[in-house]
């Protein structure tokens, strides 16, 4: 292959996003990198979204769903289709309601080509309305439990803007390596009783556990509206997955005595997130979270068999994580 570059695949997940899902594949298809093929999964759709790709961009390589696979499914779905090809290296995956700067790819692809054993990676993520304003740098698992959008909310700065090596990237806009991916249990990226959220936190603590990297490249721009399909459902309901799903994160892949060290503020954390759930949105989203959080509990069986597989792969000693976790997230 020579000096090739490697070939990268754009994936998208669809469920009703037929009013906004142009200004992403627009942004694909005006990548300055040479791979142009762009996998997209419709997750039943009931605005006609399938129909109107297909008709539109004849050249995105569609699939079409008859149930809601949600977020790990559906990715899980396409990265199987792409690494069909076997020349592609890497997958990126691009939320439906994200759109990336035209070099994008080259940017990312450019800073990764003499890293080894690179999981994933991802550039700035800035708010879709105001390009000002992060929508997250990176993510990673904080001392009281919680998984962050690093500088989400907050100004861009210039001094910030240096690549680094991070606990993980951002799934709204991120590329992950084939290399680390047909590593991972049954060649599947996300874990699929996820569902739907910190699915993305889940694969960037795996990596960080079992000795691979994943960095944040600031140069390279994406543009990100934000949680546009779970607003169409019913109130609270990403506050509910985000806490049944934090459960599962925590036993699958925090070390015990990690664990231990930090329960104590963890627990003042979520007693104080309740009564402010409470106050600012009323008993019906605190009793979702609450919900949520009991739920995710009693499926915890479900992650004993992942929890003892990843914990025979570890690499990291409880002192760097904790480092990890205490530098937000960088390395």
């Amino acid at each position: 292959m020579g000096n090739k570059p490697p070939k990268v695949a754009y994936l998208v997940v669809c469920w009703n996003n037929r009013e906004i899902i142009d200004k992403c594949l627009e942004s694909l298809f005006n990548q300055t990198y040479h791979s142009k093929d762009i996998h997209v999964i419709d997750n039943a759709s009931s605005d006609g979204s399938a129909d109107y790709i297909e008709e539109k961009y004849p050249d995105v390589k569609l699939t079409k769903s008859d149930i809601n696979n949600g977020f790990s499914i559906g990715n899980n779905v396409l990265i199987k289709e792409a690494l069909k090809d076997k020349e592609v290296s890497f997958v990126a995956l691009i939320n439906s309601d994200a759109t990336l700067d035209a070099k994008w790819t080259s940017e990312i692809m450019e800073f990764l080509k003499d890293k080894p054993r690179v999981a994933g990676a991802q550039g700035i993520t800035l708010d879709y309305y105001n390009h000002a304003v992060i929508d997250a740098e990176h993510v990673y698992m904080a001392t009281n439990f919680q998984s962050i959008q690093y500088g989400y909310g907050e100004y861009f700065k210039k001094q910030h803007a240096y690549p680094r090596k991070v606990f993980g990237v951002n799934a709204a806009a991120a590329v992950y390596s084939r290399k680390f991916i047909e590593q991972q249990y049954n060649q599947k990226l996300f874990d699929e009783k996820f569902y739907m959220y910190l699915e993305d936190v889940d694969v960037s603590f795996r990596a960080l556990m079992t000795g691979w990297s994943n960095y944040a490249i600031p140069s390279a721009r994406a543009y990100h509206m934000g949680s546009v399909s779970s607003k169409k459902r019913s109130n609270g309901y990403n506050i509910q997955m985000t806490f049944r799903n934090q459960a599962a994160l925590l036993f699958k892949n925090m070390p015990f005595k990690v664990f231990i060290a930090h329960i104590p503020e963890a627990l003042r954390f979520e007693m104080h997130f309740y009564k402010h759930l409470y106050r600012t949105h009323g008993s019906s989203v605190a009793w979702r979270a609450l919900k949520g959080r009991l739920v995710g509990i009693t499926r915890l069986p479900l992650y004993i068999p992942d929890r003892w597989r990843l914990r025979k792969q570890r690499k990291i000693t409880n002192a760097s994580l904790d480092k990890y976790m205490r530098n937000k997230g960088v390395g």
